[in-house]
């Protein structure tokens, strides 16, 4: 049976089996909106679904970053940098720039792109010591919100869609969505599921299971072949479909294709 797996910006599709026998066991392939596995220093933390955290434009996702895992967002002029694949102060050694978020009074935040609009350096945190997110390149300042405050520069930052409700700020970013199609298959090994997905370079996947929509999920290894030893957990992409085939360790389940993203 072949299965299409909610991805970001899409709508629940039916469950996939992995058992031959509709009426016993079931394995619920999905993807939740917007949901991303990160490390913080050097502790993992797993967001999980809000309903009305969903992408507006088409092929966007949703990056979920939960505000209270990072110590200088607690605080006014507070700033991280969130990078989804590895980069230099040239540029993104992949699909994406490195994301920055600043607070601003209250519950206001900034989620901006570090891309500096003057060469497409890098831009790094801001520092509220100088008012601004200042170049390494050549110079330019940013202000909190992105504006520019002194060039070469002459835009602004490019800022994504966020919406914060205390707890979790959710960020738009343009061209994050994906699907995913899940299949039963039997292996040499046994009973598997296999999960492809279009991937960006650079860009590193991981596959978790969820008992439940609530859950937080574990992270599970995988296998790149469908007769392969399940041992890798993490996939990095490369612009092309990306398969990881998970064997059966439970009656019931969900899975989620999580995106890894670490602080810079």
């Amino acid at each position: 049976m072949v299965h299409r797996v909610k991805g970001l910006g899409e709508r629940d599709q039916p469950f996939a089996d992995l058992n031959s026998d509709l009426s016993r066991r079931h394995f619920i392939g999905h993807f939740v909106v917007g949901t991303a596995v990160s490390t913080f220093v050097g502790k993992g933390w797993l967001a999980t679904l809000v309903a009305d955290c969903q992408p507006a434009a088409p092929g966007a996702g949703i990056l979920r970053v939960r505000v209270g895992d990072f110590p200088a967002l607690q605080n006014t002029n507070g700033s991280v940098r969130l990078a989804l694949n590895p980069f230099t102060t040239n540029g993104p050694s992949g699909a994406f720039y490195p994301v920055l978020v600043n607070r601003g009074a209250a519950d206001q935040f900034f989620a901006l792109s570090t891309r500096c609009q003057h060469l497409g350096c890098v831009v790094p945190t801001f520092n509220a010591s100088i008012g601004a997110s200042l170049c390494p390149c050549h110079g330019s300042r940013y202000a909190i919100d992105g504006s520019v405050v002194a060039g070469p520069t002459t835009k602004p930052l490019i800022s994504y869609a966020n919406s914060f409700d205390g707890t979790i700020l959710c960020i738009e970013i343009p061209g994050l969505g994906y699907s995913v199609t899940g299949t039963a298959v039997q292996g040499t090994v046994g009973p598997r599921f296999q999960l492809q997905f279009p991937t960006k370079s650079g860009v590193k996947y991981r596959v978790v299971l969820r008992q439940s929509f609530t859950d937080p999920g574990t992270t599970v290894l995988f296998a790149t072949t469908s007769g392969g030893a399940a041992t890798s957990s993490v996939l990095t992409g490369n612009g092309s479909t990306g398969t990881a085939f998970v064997d059966r360790a439970t009656d019931a389940g969900f899975y989620s294709i999580v995106v890894q993203v670490t602080q810079a």
